[in-house]
């Protein structure tokens, strides 16, 4: 199955998103990392389609998503307009799957939002840096910054993506993860950068409105497992699984140990939804 068309919708204030989708039913949302696109998830779309409407957003910034009018947006700002795009959808209740950042937005829309979600997914969360000071954040976000500037997205992709993946990954796996994020749109990408280093997940979290999961990879550098730990110990009932052998990049490593957790989640979900009904 080949990747969606993209499509956009308008969420007012003369701003858009764009977004893909497939199939029908129960829609489950998936909010990407940072480095990911609504194009991340082609075997997602084709492995849940038959059964739900899968939906994979872009960020402002990415695709051809509105940029973020501030200048340094937050994790709240972000969780805001994905509010309103999926208002613009018109999901009033649907399963929502988070990835790295997507995690931090995902979480706090659960917090906020708890009645509007089937299910909630955590895809290799990530903590953020929000606990650090703030000179070891502004650093953090100005090494991102001139890293772009000095070597321009072609050369960060090819010298960071490798360490996003396991050392054991397949080189085809690595390849096709270079390409794809050298096609990053760097202003997009740097605040969104920038809201992850100032946000704490912990911030966010609140008791299990609905059925959770929360996946690790165990050579994932950026989201370690024992820090994917912490943030399952936080949310107490929810189901903690481990992928064996992949880095960071879930939709590129073993991407279909990744779909079969999410469809046997996702079904649990509905069936708890109904019974309760």
């Amino acid at each position: 199955m080949p990747v969606p068309e993209l499509r956009t919708v308008e969420i007012g204030d003369g701003r858009t998103i764009s977004y893909r989708e497939a199939g029908s039913g129960t829609p489950v949302v998936i909010l990407h990392g940072l480095g990911g696109r609504s194009d991340s998830w082609a075997p997602h779309y084709e492995g849940l389609s038959d059964s739900y409407r899968v939906i994979g957003w872009d960020a402002p910034g990415y695709n051809e998503s509105s940029e973020m009018p501030e200048e340094e947006p937050s994790i709240r700002d972000y969780t805001i307009v994905a509010k309103r795009f999926f208002d613009a959808l018109g999901l009033d209740r649907f399963h929502l799957v988070g990835h790295s950042v997507g995690t931090c937005l995902s979480a706090l829309f659960h917090k906020a939002h708890p009645e509007r979600l089937t299910s909630l997914t955590l895809a290799e969360a990530v903590i953020g840096n929000g606990a650090d000071s703030k000179e070891e954040q502004d650093a953090a976000i100005a090494a991102r910054a001139k890293d772009f500037e000095e070597l321009g997205p072609e050369e960060v992709a090819k010298k960071k993506t490798p360490n996003s993946l396991s050392p054991n990954a397949d080189p085809a796996a690595i390849e096709a993860a270079i390409a794809f994020a050298a096609k990053v749109k760097v202003p997009g990408h740097l605040k969104l950068a920038g809201a992850l280093i100032r946000c704490n997940i912990f911030d966010f979290v609140t008791p299990l409105a609905c059925p959770g999961l929360i996946i690790a990879g165990t050579d994932d550098r950026s989201a370690p497992a024992e820090f994917v730990k912490q943030i399952a110990d936080a949310y107490p009932g929810i189901n903690h699984q481990i992928i064996e052998g992949i880095g960071h990049q879930i939709a590129f490593e073993k991407p279909e140990m990744f779909v079969n957790m999410l469809r046997d989640h996702l079904s649990a979900a509905e069936n708890a939804s109904q019974a309760a009904e």
